[in-house]
């Protein structure tokens, strides 16, 4: 499909709609690991990053299980991730987005319906009760999955292939907080989570195997003070993950015996698992903060940030008639974030005046002049100011990855001068945070090399071999990528070459077939031969007056389609015209009779009339243009345990050839099994069909509550202001669904079947008298010709002119030229029923639709009605012979 250019506002909506973001995610490297069971979610994974999407509204979401910050739809997923993981501004993702699309996207994944629809209906889909319990029911199914009945720890060996001992694990710290989890007959270690709330998710882990439950990520593994539970906390130890805590006390707790408190984030720490820490903090008021986090960019990213967000122990303060914690102030505030290569620190001074605030900012940048100045390859922390105004200076530090250190060594200096800053009586006395390196790459890795009998010199120098290692290997693959890319864009220039001279080639052949053409066109035999192509058309015209009116009196029947599958069947000529499917609609609505009982009254009909001839006569009332409007088809299959209704529905709105849209189906199932299903109609009351589509929703409501049977079940829901709105633009429209008043069908018989039984039975010598109340009726004629010469009447003038001669009106003729040199053009013709000559119109337009290259769109039911009333008129003319002049 084509993306729209320039800035569309509904471009964003329509990339969210039309692009699977798992195919997406997949095409930047994400590989799927688990789906639902009825594919409603996916869990992606790539260098350890863990992804969930899943569908909300009318199209797909992600989260990142590791940050709940990282979340949103592919635009968010674009702009953090495109550009080769540098990330994109919004008219970059664009670009990339309309290219995904060109280059042959996959299809909108379609999502199984919930089985859950009685809930969904006896409560509001914004019940936040209801939502709650929902995922309460879906984390207490996934806990017990894995923890089962029995929570003990069974099976040590995972543990002790990590290095930790039993008296570790045997600990009063630790007692309950590690499990054996068995599923699958695999038995793995389990870690629980925890919040407020109690249980929040589970970490499992076992040889070359690391599982979080794709439930958010709220809670952190904490253990019990070392001394015991209920004893006075005096440090917490904070670390990326359990098996690093573990490590932490058994490297560490025999020489510093602190009773300690050890938490643990699973890895990325989210917004909610800080705010859960410090709510920690305030409980237990420990003296120390200990951040044992990894020897590598994460790590020092997450100490930077802890540096910022964590405090000692607020104390409650009263606010109204509740008590909430104090915050102190924070004159400057930073938070750490990184891509695929680069880590960054914003950084906000908060000033009550600009002369304030530039001391602070200017000590910042001396800073950082200092560090760049000595660095052997050059400057490396790249200083931008973002925005300053009078109350904050904000500015933006980025380094390359592995020069990270450099921004964790100004985020402690920004936490000094944090500390200078504020009041005298909010200032620390001590240091409330300390970082806690590894001597390697993390606390695990230091009591494998122990237990091999490194000391700490040996343990240090290893972890320092290590880390060149792996940035090495990061390096070749870097490299590695960017080979990737410069050969991938190498096949893409070739290719765009290869396009370019197939297009040069294309456009010479046509040139030539169309110098060809029109060096054939000038002879003087096609000259000659458009002549006699308009001879034959005139004569075919005029002949079609005898010949016509013979075939109808010799009793050959007309037919008026009574459904769907009987239009079809006698209207093949239709196929491969435009309005195909609009006729087919059209029979579907005008031959389906109005709500059971529905009779309208003599004075209703006249009300139509009149407002018909006044809507003819005066200009049509200005509307909004390009507004989108949405009507929602709710539909119910009638017998539990079925589906297809809604599809059935869908495919005719969707076949009709009319401008209205329809989206994808959602269902639900209820507790009896009876599937209840919707999907959104947009539409825009600037099209000439507008008509035809309120009719369409009119009719459907109204045959709903008059209780038709087809009909139970079926609902359209709108706002009011739409639905009047529509109303108005309907009555103005250029095209007019089939108006026949039906209460004439109830109560006698149309007036032109009347004046054809008399007119059979009398044989009358004088013209019958008009029809009652004659209505106008429209057509549409397409021709299609060899485009005609500069100065030559084409076969479109020549039908306009046929046409013009029997008595019809035509509208001016529209054409265009397509790249073969064929010429489409389409007119507008009208009659009214009630004009003396109907039948020479109605075999003019018979005629017309029998020559090669025309199409004569109209209703079905209108061309049997002109036919009929046409063969009334002249079955009621004497009968004499018509010569036939040229």
């Amino acid at each position: 499909m084509n993306a729209p250019r320039g800035n569309d506002p509904n471009e964003l909506d329509q990339f969210k709609r039309d692009i699977d973001l798992v195919d997406y995610a997949q095409r930047h490297g994400y590989q799927v690991q688990k789906e639902g069971r009825r594919g409603d979610w996916h869990q992606l994974e790539k260098e350890g990053e863990v992804l969930i999407i899943s569908r909300k509204g009318d199209h797909q979401v992600y989260l990142n299980t590791g940050d709940d910050r990282d979340k949103g739809s592919v635009i968010d997923f674009a702009k953090t991730r495109g550009g080769d993981g540098h990330g994109l501004n919004l008219g970059q993702v664009r670009l990339e987005l309309r290219e995904y699309l060109n280059d042959g996207a996959a299809l909108a994944r379609q999502y199984a319906p919930a089985p859950t629809v009685a809930r969904l209906n006896a409560l509001p889909v914004s019940d936040p009760n209801h939502e709650r319990q929902v995922e309460e029911d879906r984390k207490t199914r996934l806990i017990a999955e894995v923890l089962g009945v029995k929570k003990e720890l069974t099976d040590r060996s995972y543990l002790h292939g990590r290095g930790i001992e039993d008296k570790t694990l045997d600990n009063p710290a630790f007692q309950g907080r590690i499990f054996t989890a068995q599923q699958n007959g695999h038995k793995n270690t389990a870690f629980p989570l925890y919040n407020e709330q109690g249980l929040a998710s589970v970490e499992q882990k076992n040889e070359n195997y690391k599982n979080l439950l794709p439930l958010p990520k709220n809670g952190v593994w904490v253990s019990h003070p070392t001394e015991g539970k209920d004893t006075k906390v005096e440090r917490i130890v904070v670390s990326e993950s359990a098996i690093d805590s573990l490590s932490h006390y058994q490297l560490k707790h025999e020489q510093d015996q602190k009773n300690t408190m050890y938490i643990a984030t699973s890895g990325t720490p989210t917004e909610a698992q800080v705010a859960l820490i410090q709510r920690v903090i305030d409980k237990q008021e420990p003296k120390e903060i200990v951040l044992a986090n990894d020897r590598d960019a994460g790590g020092r990213q997450f100490n930077m940030n802890y540096l910022n967000e964590l405090h000692p122990a607020r104390p409650l303060a009263p606010i109204a008639d509740q008590e909430a914690y104090k915050e102190a102030s924070r004159p400057v505030e930073w938070h750490a974030t990184s891509d695929k290569y680069h880590t960054a620190l914003k950084v906000t001074y908060h000033h009550d005046s600009t002369e304030q605030g530039a001391p602070q900012v200017q000590q910042l940048t001396d800073r950082i002049a200092r560090m760049n100045s000595v660095q052997e390859s050059g400057p490396t922390i790249d200083l931008e100011v973002q925005r300053s105004t009078e109350r904050e200076t904000v500015l933006r530090l980025s380094v390359a990855k592995a020069d990270t250190a450099q921004l964790e060594v100004i985020s402690h200096e920004l936490y000094r001068q944090r500390e200078q800053l504020r009041p005298e009586q909010e200032r620390q006395q001590e240091p409330f945070i300390r970082v806690d390196y590894p001597l390697a790459k993390d606390y695990n890795r230091d009591v494998e090399l122990t237990l091999q009998g490194l000391n700490a010199e040996q343990i240090r120098a290893q972890g320092q071999r290590e880390e060149l290692e792996r940035a090495a290997e990061r390096q070749q693959r870097q490299e590695q990528e960017q080979q990737q890319r410069l050969e991938q864009q190498r096949l893409q220039a070739e290719h765009q070459a290869e396009q370019n001279r197939h297009d040069i080639d294309e456009k010479q052949r046509q040139q030539k077939d169309w110098q060809e053409k029109e060096r054939q066109e000038n002879t003087p035999e096609a000259q000659q031969r458009r002549q006699e192509q308009d001879r034959q058309l005139s004569e075919a015209i005029a002949a079609s007056a005898v010949t016509s009116a013979a075939t109808e009196q010799s009793g050959a029947a007309f037919r008026s389609y009574r459904t769907e599958q009987e239009a079809a069947e006698h209207t093949a000529q239709f196929v491969a015209a435009k309005d195909a499917g609009l006729i087919l609609l059209k029979e579907y609505i005008n031959d389906n009779p109005p709500p059971t009982g529905r009779k309208v009254d003599e004075a209703e009909v006249q009300e139509i009339r009149d407002r018909a001839k006044f809507a003819a006569i005066s200009p049509a009332p200005t509307l909004p243009v390009g507004e989108e409007k949405t009507a929602t088809w709710k539909i119910d299959e009638l017998v539990a345990n079925t589906t297809g209704r809604a599809e059935a529905w869908k495919q005719v709105l969707d076949q009709s050839g009319y401008s209205m849209q329809t989206s994808e189906i959602r269902s639900t199932v209820d507790a009896q099994g009876i599937r209840r299903a919707e999907f959104d109609m947009n539409y825009r009351n600037d099209q000439p069909d507008i008509a035809i589509i309120h009719a369409v929703i009119t009719n459907t409501n109204a045959r709903a509550e008059g209780g038709q049977e087809m009909y139970i079940g079926v609902k359209i829901v709108e706002s009011e202001a739409d639905r009047a709105t529509r109303q108005v633009a309907a009555e103005a429209a250029a095209i007019q669904p089939h108006n026949r008043d039906r209460s004439q069908d109830i109560a006698a018989k149309p007036a032109a079947a009347v004046t054809l039984e008399v007119a059979r039975t009398e044989r009358a010598e004088t013209p019958p008298r008009a029809v009652v109340d004659g209505v106008e009726k429209q057509a549409i004629v397409k021709v299609e010709e060899v485009e005609p010469k500069a100065g030559v009447r084409g076969q479109a003038e020549a039908v306009k002119s046929a046409i013009n001669a029997s008595g019809a009106k035509t509208g001016e003729i529209l054409s265009i030229i397509d790249e073969q040199g064929i010429r489409h053009s389409e007119m507008k013709v009208s009659y009214r029923t009630d004009q003396p000559e109907i039948a020479k119109v109605s075999n003019t337009l018979d005629a017309v639709a029998r020559q090669s290259g025309n199409h004569v769109i109209e209703h079905s039911s209108d061309r049997a009605e002109r036919r009929e009333i046409g063969k009334g008129y002249e079955m009621a003319q004497p009968q004499h012979s018509q010569e036939i002049t040229r």
